[in-house]
């Protein structure tokens, strides 16, 4: 993730402690390389003691690797060089950033605290009628306009200093990033097809990104209106998927985090057990008008199966709302029980299985509405899985930025916003710590 540096006068973001953190795992991969090379050179010398056609092929091909892994020692040991650096620049560009912020605060506090008493002096210039009083006060309102633009200066330069500080800092971040990048590309080893393919992923990683986000919302809204029209569930399957493709894309090269790829994937497996069970519960309803049909000939009812029937359509009665020309609107109460129950086949069933009474009865009735009952369980469960693993990305990441924001626009001396900020940063750093490239 990209630092981003203010250019107005305040705290300077990111923490140095977990740039040090990245930079010494660097380090010890690259010291742990380079015992792995001496051991192996080490075995090399041990071949030349011994007369083998075998054992000097197996010496030459150990020189190889042993090669191969030295130009891998160096570039972890100067990515390691590299990081260290930028987070002790890091840390001293935030301890002056912190002196300037207080320092260009309390200029300012100080320079509003002049206005106020100039415009008080001034005033009590109109009303003096004495010449000497306000001769003394022209005098005073003199000083005070220097201590004032003194302040100005201060705010000034503060602001100046910062600029300074930035620029030092940013130019120490494209520094390390080019040594970085000089190490990667200057040692060879980046020359299969998926560094290829990796390196257009990143050259492209904010439109792709981009793509990901509006195929998100699109299978957020599908997944909703296929609950009320059955024919979009495929679709927003199919959308899912994509999605899932996209950020599995995005997250083996390095672009995403995996946490984010694992909600994709999970939103495609609840999309599919869901329909799966919905499949389920509509044989389940076709066996449990069957039997009920069978239940009323037995007992030797005229029309046993216009009887289940008509119950069985009759507990949908109240499911229309208000009529827009040809199009019905659902009622709010059924709208509630479909959104519930993920399908209008499902809430369906829960009205039957509660309300419908005709021909209802006898063990294999029970048996069947106990099915269905359990595949109503199983599509309720994997929307609520689904929900529990987006829950996290759907408020750290849209809700609770925009709330902090609104809450420190109304009341900037806040406990909450600050907490809110806490949560969101330690998120992103939970995601920032699950975000690898596949071989790296």
């Amino acid at each position: 993730m990209a630092l981003q540096l203010p250019d107005r006068i305040a705290p300077i973001p990111g923490d140095p402690g977990t740039v040090s953190r990245r930079a010494n795992r660097f380090t010890m991969t690259a010291d742990t390389i380079l015992e792995a090379v001496e051991g192996l050179r080490t075995a090399i010398a041990d071949t030349g003691r011994h007369e083998s056609k075998a054992l000097d092929q197996l010496a030459e091909n150990a020189d190889q690797v042993a090669s191969r892994l030295e130009t891998l020692e160096n570039r972890y040991r100067e990515a390691g060089s590299a990081l260290s650096g930028f987070a002790t620049d890091l840390e001293s560009a935030q301890r002056e950033a912190d002196l300037l912020v207080q320092a260009h605060a309390e200029a300012e506090a100080a320079q509003a605290r002049y206005e106020r008493e100039i415009e008080h002096h001034r005033d009590e210039r109109q009303r003096a009628t004495d010449p000497m009083v306000a001769v003394d006060l022209n005098r005073h309102l003199l000083v005070l306009s220097q201590r004032q633009g003194a302040q100005t200066a201060a705010a000034a330069d503060a602001q100046t200093r910062f600029t300074q500080v930035v620029a030092r800092l940013r130019s120490s971040g494209i520094a390390a990033a080019d040594r970085m990048r000089d190490a990667i590309s200057g040692d060879g080893l980046n020359d299969g097809m998926w560094d290829d393919f990796s390196g257009w992923v990143a050259d492209n990683a904010g439109m792709l990104k981009a793509i990901h986000s509006v195929l998100r919302g699109v299978t957020a809204v599908l997944s909703v209106l296929s609950f009320f029209i059955p024919v979009l569930a495929p679709f927003a399957l199919a959308a899912a998927a994509l999605t899932a493709g996209l950020s599995l894309v995005l997250a083996a090269t390095g672009q995403m985090s995996w946490i984010d790829f694992a909600v994709d994937i999970i939103t495609v497996a609840t999309f599919g057990i869901a329909a799966v069970a919905t499949r389920a519960l509509g044989g389940v309803m076709n066996a449990l008008k069957g039997t009920r049909v069978a239940r009323l000939a037995a007992q030797g009812h005229a029309s046993p199966l216009r009887s289940v029937t008509g119950s069985f359509n009759g507990v949908l009665r109240g499911r229309n709302g208000l009529s827009l020309g040809p199009v019905k609107l659902p009622s709010v109460t059924w709208a509630r029980e479909v959104n519930s129950a993920k399908g209008l086949a499902n809430a369906h069933f829960l009205r039957v299985a509660s309300r419908s009474q005709a021909g209802a009865g006898g063990p294999l009735d029970k048996m069947l509405l106990q099915m269905g009952h359990a595949e109503m369980q199983r599509i309720k469960l994997a929307f609520g899985v689904r929900t529990a693993v987006s829950m996290p990305n759907t408020v750290l990441e849209s809700f609770a930025p925009r709330f902090s924001g609104a809450l420190e626009r109304a009341l900037p001396d806040n406990p909450v916003s600050g907490l809110i900020d806490s949560a969101t940063d330690g998120w992103q750093d939970v995601k920032d710590r699950t975000s690898w490239k596949v071989g790296s």
